[in-house]
């Protein structure tokens, strides 16, 4: 299509961390709540005063400079071309195939437990394979503990030897395993707070830095700042949420000030910053991946690195900061 591919790699970018942000599914997203002491759902509805507006943001500078710019012809590329042909020569596709999604997101929209609806989504998810894409209830029990593997289209005839090489890159992942990982990080994480509090050493910390922290704006630009600085320090996004958490949750709560406004900030200033940055795990990948260097492709991350400003105006001005409650008032609202 004669597109910038430094503009292409930039819209992927920012449209695969909005996803990420929002997504009851995702890691850091869970994460964030965790450490930061708040409900998911609070979290992720917090995280619309800042995402939502840079996502709208970004698809309209998307859009005018796919207007303005030249593009040449309309033609599919021979190997998009291959892989879906190879995907619908695996798959019977059909409308059905989309309720599992459509479950999780039902899950999302009403609040539901995040567990339940995800193992329900799991669950038709298999049904749906076994009854319409034969495979047996073994497989889809296989998948769901190891991830996915494309041999187990051998079991139904498919050769799968002379296969585009994407196709196994794109189908060969998840499971239950896949995610040992991320609760390792979680222990991990909880081990490092724990030793953080025993020996003080938060208090110390804290103390010096708040002693120039006086405003809401004040607290959430060093909220920012920490997080950008831990990202870069540690080349770590996960490390990027739980440290700053833990400094200033208690900054936050004496000011008055909900722990979804600390979620909040820490995921607009860690989680999508990371890929921005050449040196992290997220960056290296990106890069790698879209074939466009991280400088390269950053200005055109809009979704990303605006969050950011987001974040610093509505400290700044007070709109979309959430207030502690007083007690008496959720005792009420549960009554």
């Amino acid at each position: 299509l004669d597109v910038p591919l430094a503009a292409a790699a930039g819209a992927v970018v920012s449209g695969a961390y909005f996803g990420d942000k929002i997504s009851p599914l995702s890691d850091s997203t869970n994460f964030a709540a965790i450490v930061a002491d708040t409900d998911l759902y609070s979290h992720i509805q917090h995280l619309m005063y800042t995402t939502l507006p840079s996502f709208i943001l970004a698809a309209v500078v998307y859009l005018i400079a796919g207007h303005t710019g030249a593009v040449g012809s309309v033609a599919t590329p021979e190997k998009v071309t291959e892989i879906v042909s190879a995907l619908e020569g695996l798959y019977h596709f059909n409308l059905l195939l989309i309720l599992p999604p459509v479950l999780v997101l039902w899950g999302a929209v009403t609040k539901r437990p995040v567990i339940p609806v995800m193992l329900a989504a799991c669950a038709l998810a298999i049904a749906i394979g076994v009854a319409l894409q034969g495979f047996s209830l073994q497989q889809g029990l296989n998948a769901l503990m190891d991830g996915f593997n494309l041999s187990m289209f051998a079991s139904q005839g498919h050769n799968v030897e002379g296969i585009v090489a994407d196709v196994p890159r794109l189908l060969n992942r998840g499971g239950m395993f896949s995610m040992m990982n991320t609760i390792l990080l979680v222990f991990c994480a909880f081990s490092f707070a724990g030793a953080l509090t025993l020996t003080g050493a938060l208090t110390v910390i804290i103390s010096r830095l708040l002693k120039v922290v006086h405003t809401t704006g004040q607290l959430i630009a060093a909220t920012v700042a920490t997080t950008i600085l831990v990202t870069g320090a540690t080349s770590d996004g996960k490390l990027a949420l739980l440290i700053p958490a833990e400094l200033f949750k208690g900054a936050y709560r004496r000011m008055g000030l909900d722990n979804k406004n600390l979620s909040r900030t820490v995921e607009d200033a860690g989680t999508v910053i990371e890929p921005l940055i050449p040196w992290t795990a997220a960056g290296i990948y990106m890069a790698t991946t879209l074939g466009v260097s991280t400088l390269d492709l950053l200005p055109w991350a809009i979704q990303c690195y605006v969050a950011v400003v987001f974040a610093l105006i509505y400290g700044f001005t007070g709109f979309g900061i959430a207030k502690l409650q007083p007690q008496n008032d959720l005792q009420r609202k549960e009554a």
